[in-house]
């Protein structure tokens, strides 16, 4: 009977424990995105360019305002070393999209 009680204890702790995601910032993507904060403009990773999703689940945070997404967590640290490189590569590529939303919108539809 003790041995169950102790294999229950350990089940039950495991149960509770299993939604704790290590401290992210954002939550990785289970929460809807701030309306404040600029969704991330690329499918590529911001540092390494290679495609999200191909190295594992990406790794999201917010930083000033922004959605951050790599390809993986080994990323950050050129992140960091070089944050106004990358924060200009992401607020042209929002530029960027942002002209050629517009630029559809304003071209006459196909006949």
């Amino acid at each position: 009977m003790k041995n169950w009680t102790t294999i229950l204890s350990g089940v039950a702790a495991g149960v509770l424990t299993a939604g704790c995601n290590g401290g992210d910032e954002t939550g990785a993507g289970t929460a809807a995105l701030d309306p404040n904060v600029t969704p991330y403009p690329l499918e590529t990773c911001l540092v390494a360019d290679k495609k999200l999703g191909s190295m594992g689940k990406p790794h999201e945070f917010v930083h000033e305002g922004r959605q951050i997404k790599y390809c993986c967590i080994g990323c950050d640290d050129k992140f960091k070393a070089n944050t106004a490189k990358y924060l200009k590569k992401f607020d042209d590529a929002v530029a960027a999209n942002t002209a050629g939303n517009a630029a559809d919108a304003n071209s006459e539809p196909a006949k």
